[in-house]
């Protein structure tokens, strides 16, 4: 498993520890994590998740403590394979027993107070956005609850009142996201609740409730700063994987992302992978483009009956629907036949979709020229160009819906244009996917009109 560096740094000096391979640094620092860069992305560091620098606070309840979360250590040492990092006065001991993993940083917390003490304690997780935020879309505070990830995307969080939502429940972790990066606290101890809080515009933060009893507060969990890629995340814990976000045909995504992978590891570029892994599913699913085309041909056929059956009980709709029936079964005719294939298509669309806009895997993994890295949009936007050119050789190829009025065709010859303009902003590894799927689709759309003549009502099916 890759190692990670962390390192909570101070110009105070600091413990440090290698293990399997990473450097693991902790300082007389009051912050819990100042920064946390992993060896495989040396200048990515924990801000890539949460633009905020110090991210994992404890704090609580009560005006005497406010300043607890400030203190820096007054013994910092190193312990077999643990730092021990410990804060005292009069009023209180603090100490955090650190141990190092391989993805994940195991925390051992004790805190007595000496006479008074306060209520409660709150572990918490704060993100925000910045000015021209690249991440904006993406940037979320997360939690897992009765089986599922809950999501609240920052961008949300727009009005500068602070505003408390109590999440009921059991909670087995919380996180805080970018696009292909995590910062997640998974506590050993369920949480008495969680509240998630708007703590300012753009700024938000999830908070573990812990009672403190009897004036002493003991807890453990792990912190995880990972790359999302799901063997890593359920290494961690199996439910981090739900932190990926495939969309709604998950149970689709996952095969389609084990297989981009899986062609990765024989030719060593993601690029091609994307192609190899394009041309994979179109010959897949191309029976079902033939079955749909078959379904419409039969379709158009017998429209021109139907039309006259409509004619003939034109105001008797339920003669209508009763002759109709039988003139279908009569013609051996499934009106579900041209659109189920249609259909069954879709999900691996969207999936296919999902997992090259969300795989970590292509984070600056480059292709070919001027394709350095496939997480990226087409700076150059030359793909983008390329695609809306083959959409529109696409739809010359393709015969006009009889279904379509003149003014619906007249806007359907703008989509090509539409879709190129949208695709500007999109990582290039989706441009390169959609380029390789329009060519696949222009080669069965020759195909299909030389073998049965197409109309336009069987003309959608070949599209996908």
């Amino acid at each position: 498993m890759l190692s990670f560096v962390l390192f909570l740094m101070s110009a105070y000096g600091a413990e440090t520890l290698n293990l399997k391979g990473a450097q693991f640094q902790v300082s007389e620092s009051p912050f819990w994590v100042d920064s946390w860069f992993l060896h495989e992305h040396k200048d990515i560091s924990l801000l890539a998740a949460t633009n905020f620098s110090s991210s994992l606070l404890l704090t609580f309840s009560g005006s005497d403590f406010t300043d607890l979360n400030q203190k820096k250590a007054t013994s910092l040492k190193t312990e077999g394979s643990a730092i021990e990092w410990v804060y005292s006065d009069e009023r209180v001991k603090i100490e955090r027993r650190s141990i190092p993993g391989d993805d994940f940083v195991t925390v051992q917390l004790n805190v007595k107070f000496a006479k008074n003490a306060p209520e409660k304690a709150y572990l918490s997780l704060v993100s925000k956005n910045v000015a021209d935020d690249k991440e904006t879309r993406d940037r979320q505070l997360a939690y897992f609850s009765n089986q599922e990830i809950q999501r609240r995307l920052l961008s949300d969080y727009e009005a500068s009142e602070p505003k408390s939502e109590d999440v009921p429940g059991p909670v087995k972790w919380i996180g805080a996201q970018s696009h292909y990066f995590g910062l997640f606290v998974l506590p050993a101890e369920a949480p008495t609740r969680l509240l998630a809080q708007a703590t300012g515009q753009n700024q938000g933060q999830m908070s573990l409730e812990y009672p403190v009893k009897n004036g002493e507060l003991n807890l453990s969990f792990r912190v995880a700063f990972v790359p999302k890629e799901l063997e890593r995340l359920r290494a961690i814990d199996p439910t981090l994987d739900t932190s990926v976000d495939l969309g709604w045909f998950t149970f689709v995504a996952y095969p389609l992302l084990w297989l981009l992978k899986f062609l990765f590891k024989f030719v060593g570029n993601y690029g091609f992978a994307i192609v190899i892994l394009t041309i994979i599913v179109k010959i897949i699913l191309f029976p079902l483009v033939v079955k749909g085309v078959k379904g419409m041909r039969k379709m158009a056929e017998i429209q021109p009956k139907l039309n006259a059956l409509k004619e003939k009980h034109k105001g008797n709709k339920e003669a209508y629907n009763r002759e109709m029936m039988a003139f279908m079964q009569k013609n051996k005719y499934n009106p579900l036949s041209g659109c189920l294939p249609l259909l069954v298509q879709m999900p691996v669309f969207f999936a296919l979709y999902s997992v090259l806009y969300t795989a970590v895997e292509l984070y600056r993994a480059p292709f070919f020229g001027w394709l350095t890295d496939l997480s990226a949009q087409d700076r150059f936007y030359i793909t983008p160009v390329i695609l809306a050119g083959l959409m529109f050789l696409q739809q010359k190829l393709t015969p006009p819906s009889a279904a379509m009025d003149a003014t619906q065709q007249k806007v359907m010859q703008f989509l090509p244009l539409v879709f190129g303009i949208f695709m500007i902003t999109t990582p290039s590894g989706l441009c390169v996917y959609m380029i390789v799927n329009t060519i696949f689709s222009i080669g069965q759309q020759y195909y299909l009109n030389k073998k049965y003549g197409l109309s336009g009502a069987a003309s959608a099916v070949t599209s996908i």
